[in-house]
């Protein structure tokens, strides 16, 4: 071999290994580089991290997280979700010990081979938050508040509307340190949202007292559901725990028991029951007030009115001082009770004219008929004559009977009528052929002698639709 051509052979060596230590020399700058900044071709969510500093990205990743507001749903109706704001508590995510976790996770030697090959991290920030605010805060949400704000309870109240009944908190009550425990642990692994299921409620348990007020309550019950019920026609009075409040009682208001174990009744408080009765269901000799057809409120006199309701107050006290303690009141059959009247109207209830009955207007000289409800005449009328003091007497009458082809008799007067319909003394309603006209002013000037005139066809109807006992409202305004 010449000389030239070893020359030529070990420059080639020489220039090779060059070429081999500049390639290492590069991979080993790289990979340095690459210790402290991300590998190619490295995201993280959807920030691209190739080549960038934690700090670089660390400024990236906390401009695309947003923090929400803690929210807690209570499985309580009537209670809304409930939220925190994370500044209430201090909630925040330390990502730059994350970042720097995850490029210590590196191998910084590895970067040629993540040329080729797309790497995602996913961190786990460190989270950070004061629990004590955070349990401040939660104390203030409605629900806790209200949970907090009563131990459970059992105990007999008295209300006017509902009489005795118990008011017990010991069922469904929250557990509140279990609610708050958990969002502690959902907070911690960065979970903003706490739905509540039956599991966080429990029944407190009752005390020995609040046993013993449970035995007397079902001994009260029993004495309070009666069966008797009070037919008062239209309505249906059930001597249940509401209307039952004739118990002697203490200064508390719990009811007061012999010395036999029985409760004690107030025989004042059943006479003024007897009374708000009669008062709420009393009409007879009574004014009272009646909405017209025209819509008028008017005011009709007791003193003519015949018709209306009068409870016999002495025999349903006596009824109910003998049966309050009888047995049979409380055996499950039910007793119905009809009151005695002194006076009964043809309708039983609030309402005693009911939804049938006959309306005289005087003043508009008008007659109405309603039967169940529906208006099926209206006419106008005559009615007496005032100038000569044949006045019609206003007030609530009920018709006492009827008849066809009569004749009717005054002190200078006879009439044929064809329909006659009775409802006071000597008063009625009838046809009345010899007039060619109704209504207006007539009788200001000829009028009838007291009675309801009428056209013979309207006459017609009044007399087959109502029946004996029909009322008739006759008013003026």
């Amino acid at each position: 071999m010449s000389v030239e051509n070893k020359i030529s052979k070990h420059a080639i060596i020489i220039i090779s290994l060059n070429v081999i230590a500049l390639i290492l020399l590069l991979y080993l700058i790289t990979s340095y580089y690459f210790s402290k900044r991300f590998l190619p071709n490295t995201w993280i969510g959807d920030v691209y991290c190739t080549g960038r500093s934690v700090e670089s990205v660390a400024y990236d990743l906390k401009e695309k997280i947003e923090i929400p507001d803690v929210r807690i749903s209570w499985f309580t109706e009537g209670y809304p979700d409930s939220y925190i704001s994370a500044d209430q508590f201090g909630y925040v995510y330390d990502l730059q010990g994350a970042i720097y976790e995850a490029i210590g996770s590196q191998d910084p030697f590895s970067w040629p081979r993540a040329l080729f090959t797309k790497q995602v991290l996913h961190l786990d920030p460190v989270i950070t938050y004061d629990s004590e605010a955070l349990s401040r805060v939660f104390d203030t949400l409605d629900r806790v508040r209200d949970e907090k704000s009563e131990d459970p309870i059992y105990e007999i109240r008295l209300s006017e509307e509902e009489g005795y009944y118990v008011y017990d908190t010991h069922a469904r009550r929250l557990d509140t340190d279990r609610v708050l425990n958990d969002l502690n642990e959902n907070l911690a692994v960065g979970k903003f949202n706490l739905q509540l299921d039956p599991t966080y409620f429990y029944d407190a348990p009752y005390s020995e007292k609040e046993i013993q007020a449970q035995d007397y309550y079902a001994d009260l019950s029993e004495f309070l559901f009666t069966d008797l019920v009070y037919d008062m026609g239209a309505e249906q009075i059930a001597f249940d725990k509401s209307i039952m409040s004739f118990l002697v009682v203490t200064e508390n208001g719990m009811p007061v028991r012999d010395e036999n174990g029985d409760f004690s009744l107030d025989d004042e408080a059943i006479e003024k029951w007897v009374d708000d009765l009669c008062a709420s269901y009393d009409t007879y000799g009574l004014d009272r007030e009646f909405k017209s057809s025209t819509g008028r409120d008017v005011i009709i006199p007791a003193f003519y009115s015949t018709y209306g309701t009068e409870i016999d107050r002495d025999s349903e006290l006596n009824y109910l001082m003998d049966i309050m303690y009888s047995d049979e009141l409380r055996d499950g059959e039910p007793d119905i009770h009809v009151p005695k009247y002194t006076h009964e109207a043809t309708v039983r209830g609030l309402n005693d004219i009911g939804d049938t009955f006959i309306e005289v207007d005087l003043s508009d000289q008008y007659l109405y008929f309603y039967k169940n409800g529906e208006l099926i005449l209206e006419t106008d009328i005559v009615s007496g004559d005032i100038p000569k003091g044949w006045t019609t007497p206003r007030g609530v009458f009920s018709v006492y009977s009827k008849s066809t082809d009569a004749w009717l008799y005054g002190r200078d007067y006879i009439d044929f009528v064809s329909y006659w319909i009775a409802y006071f003394n000597a008063y009625g309603i009838h046809d009345s052929d010899w007039r060619d006209e109704w209504g207006g002013e007539i009788y200001t000037y000829d009028g009838s002698h007291g009675c309801i005139n009428m056209d013979k066809d309207p006459a017609r109807i009044v007399y087959e639709n109502a029946d004996i006992g029909t009322p008739v409202i006759v008013y003026d305004y």
